[in-house]
């Protein structure tokens, strides 16, 4: 925009205008006008996309916490477990061995 003032300044300036070339740059200057609301409105649109996307990641971090921290409780449950039917099979061998005795 700032190019086709220049344009306009330099011109008038210099020598008389053509006719219609004043409306022609008043209708590059509407055209890019109109360009760059687009770009705005497209650049407004990614920014929500953006925002959008930040708040989902937060969502997706949090779930992963969530099951890192089931998984461990699941370890710690598990090995509780574990231990608990090693000693009972350790007590089951000893209650055999005390009715042969």
């Amino acid at each position: 925009c700032r190019e086709l003032i220049e344009i306009l300044a330099i011109s008038r300036n210099q020598k008389l205008p053509q006719p219609g070339e004043e409306s022609q740059i008043l209708e590059l200057l509407i055209q890019r006008d109109g360009e760059f609301q687009e770009l705005m409105k497209l650049a407004v649109d990614q920014g929500k996309i953006y925002h959008e996307m930040q708040l989902l990641e937060k969502v997706v971090e949090k779930r992963d916490n969530d099951i890192q921290q089931l998984q461990k409780q699941l370890k710690e449950a598990e090995h509780i477990l574990a231990t608990a039917v090693y000693q009972a099979k350790e007590k089951l061998k000893s209650i055999e061995k005390a009715r042969k005795g």
